[in-house]
């Protein structure tokens, strides 16, 4: 067994003083993280045999005793631990029952766990009803044992859940050969991120350890997954794992089959994001439309409130509801470390966030747990922090979060709110150190232990308590007025009645008068509807394209040709079919091909193109096309008006084939128009 745990505690028992927890990093050559991570496994280890644990506060340690115990005996032999505390040991028999291959005998958990028979049968009772709570069931044959009887899909949840409640797991004898493998996962799984152009929470990073490993293990006991229904294309993460498939097979020592494969996908797409991406992939018009709706929905519960317009509010948003989709899907739940503090804080908001996402729902044919619908909750607690305070002169930082998107932004917005600072970006721990490397900045504000040299740190906690507030203050001034829209508002309403379209005005009048800061982030951009933004200008029937590219080009051709776009944006939209060509084709033989903002977009405008002979793009269901919508987007929410009617016309065969009949741009027009014009 590797012996740091062992002379970090002995370390520590003999200075008996309060130590950085970057110098224990800096002595054992490993990352702050891994200290962290180490001291609550020696923490574990001793509150199971009622001693007294490590004192962890602001990255620093503190351990002081008169006797200090035999750590490595206990690490080492783990029997006194795992016999002392009920929970625990009920979890090492879980997961050696879910670890064993078809039938097992209790003389096999005996040697594994090292407790009594009768205390075994009696964890047993206990451990029956849990995995039937999980829908699993744990068998008995009469003289031969047990055996595990469910779904492997839910064994794998199940044991996941389970892995996470033991930290000092694989720091067992046992398992101790196991963690060179799980290095090697590490490393694959950083390889795949870096592919797919995302940046995993470090709380995500490690649930997809857990079960690329656990993926691993069931393979070798001879459980594999059933196969998975047909999928009419692959997602990116499907795409980019059958990529790396002979780098799979390496690391598991077997190939993988792609039922596994699309399995382990699966969890790569559940896990939260730190990093904001334009999300091309399967639904993402509809994830579109439906965030949009929903911010609508939301708006119109608080109209003295402006959520409309809000880009990082969009963002989150949209960039959140695919991974909450997917875990939903999968039956896989989610803890919101912070859900306490939303009931707490956020209550009445969290109210109208649980009513109104019952569309999303709806459409999406599922049903999300509060504590998922607690982190929407905190993109528009966010939002609303980004409307208290103007701050004129801001001092560089950097935040580095464990957790997800919401938590970071909630974080964020608060430090921005009250404090004279610019916040460059928001990372995991992994990125954040790696970006300081070739960055500076004067102050990073982190939620956990880590080594930074180069420039000054506070950690603090993800809701910032004023033990915080007073330890940041120390770097950088607060700013101490704070202005809140809804509160004028309230005050006007006492002596006058106001419209829901006077509201509006007023809350505006009142943002723009007081400069406050969300006049950076939120703007009520009008949204014009489809027929304002097609003309006949932007029609070309029965063109004659050889290939995809020649498709996309002539739509693009359209756009640059009405001012819409640059030569750039044409580029732009071809690079992008190239990359996400399956997830282009909307629907059967339609096409919506587009570019970033930046990449050239001057307005919203959309173009049609029919084509004289349908293209293959390369969608196994919904080729081959023979129309070819060009959008054009300058930013991700006033064309989604225009973009709904247009969605709306098509998903109506008859319509779709009155635009391929079609002989005259006006006819189409018409047809936007709610004309019946042939």
């Amino acid at each position: 067994m590797d012996n740091r745990l062992s002379n970090l505690y002995t370390l520590l028992a003999k200075q008996g003083k309060i130590v950085e927890i970057n110098q224990l990093a800096k002595r054992f050559h490993v990352s702050t993280r891994t200290i962290y991570n180490d001291i609550n496994k020696l923490n574990e280890t001793l509150s199971s045999v009622s001693e007294k644990t490590i004192i962890i506060d602001k990255a620093r340690v503190e351990y002081s005793v008169d006797s200090p115990v035999d750590i490595e005996k206990l690490l080492l032999n783990n029997s006194d631990f795992v016999s002392s505390d009920k929970q625990i040991r009920r979890i090492r028999v879980l997961e050696s029952i879910l670890l064993s291959a078809g039938i097992f005998s209790s003389e096999d958990l005996l040697q594994r766990t090292l407790v009594s028979k009768n205390t075994l049968l009696s964890d047993l009772q206990k451990i029956k009803r849990k995995l039937e709570e999980n829908g699993i069931e744990l068998e008995t044959l009469p003289f031969r044992g047990y055996r595990v009887i469910g779904d492997e899909i839910l064994i794998r949840n199940l044991l996941a859940a389970t892995l996470e409640q033991d930290p000092l797991l694989f720091e067992t004898e046992h398992f101790e050969h196991e963690k060179e493998l799980l290095r090697d996962i590490e490393a694959f799984i950083e390889k795949i991120c870096d592919r797919l152009g995302i940046q995993l929470s470090d709380e995500a990073f490690q649930k997809v350890l857990i079960h690329f490993w656990i993926t691993k293990k069931r393979i070798e006991l001879g459980e594999t997954l059933s196969t998975i229904s047909e999928k009419d294309f692959l997602s990116k993460e499907e795409q980019t794992l059958f990529d790396y498939r002979r780098e799979l097979a390496e690391l598991f020592g077997q190939p993988v089959s792609s039922t596994e494969q699309i399995y382990l996908a699966n969890k790569l797409s559940e896990a939260s994001i730190t990093k904001y991406q334009e999300l091309i992939s399967d639904k993402w018009v509809t994830f579109n439309l439906l965030v949009e709706t929903f911010i609508t929905a939301v708006n119109s519960e608080l109209p003295e409130l402006v959520f409309k317009g809000d880009q990082k509010l969009y963002e989150g948003l949209i960039n959140h509801l695919r991974p909450a989709y997917k875990r939903t899907l999968a039956k896989e739940s989610l803890e919101n470390p912070m859900y306490d503090y939303v009931l707490d804080h956020y209550c009445d908001l969290h109210l109208i966030i649980r009513k109104q996402i019952s569309s999303i729902e709806k459409m999406l044919e599922i049903t999300f747990s509060d504590h998922e619908i607690s982190f929407f909750t905190l993109f528009f607690a966010a939002s609303l922090e980004r409307k208290k305070f103007y701050v004129p002169h801001k001092t560089k930082i950097v935040i580095i979060c464990h957790a997800g998107i919401s938590t970071s932004e909630i974080l964020k917005s608060k430090i921005k709110n009250i404090f004279n600072v610019d916040v460059i970006g928001t990372f995991g721990a992994k990125e954040g150190v790696k970006w300081l490397t070739d960055h500076k900045v004067d102050l990073v504000i982190t939620t956990i232990s880590l080594e930074i040299k180069s420039v000054p740190f506070v950690q603090v906690n993800p809701y910032l308590s004023e033990e915080d507030i007073s330890i940041i203050s120390g770097f950088i001034k607060p700013v101490f007025h704070e202005v809140e829209v809804g509160k004028l508002l309230e005050i006007v309403k006492q002596y006058a009645v106001l419209s829901p379209q006077q509201v509006q005005s007023l809350s505006k009048e009142f943002t723009n008068y007081l400069n406050l800061k969300s006049s950076e982030n939120i703007t009520r951009e009008y949204q014009p509807m489809l027929k304002e933004v097609l003309t006949e200008e932007l029609i070309d029937l029965h063109y004659r394209a050889e290939n995809r590219d020649e498709a996309v080009r002539r739509s693009g051709e359209l756009l640059v040709k009405n001012n819409l776009a640059t030569d750039a944006y044409i580029e732009g939209m071809i690079k992008n079919v190239e990359v996400n060509g399956t997830y282009i084709v909307i629907a059967p033989g339609i096409a919506m091909p587009h570019a970033r903002p930046e990449e050239g977009a001057l307005a919203i405008g959309f173009s049609v193109v029919t084509l004289a002979e349908p293209v293959v793009f390369g969608h196994p269901k919904n080729d081959p096309v023979k129309i070819v919508i060009g959008l054009c987007a300058v930013d991700h929410q006033t064309h989604l008006k225009a973009l709904a009617e247009l969605v709306e016309i098509l998903s109506h065969e008859e319509n779709v084939e009155r635009f391929l009949k079609a002989k005259e741009a006006k006819e189409i027009l018409a047809m936007v128009k709610g004309g019946n014009e042939s």
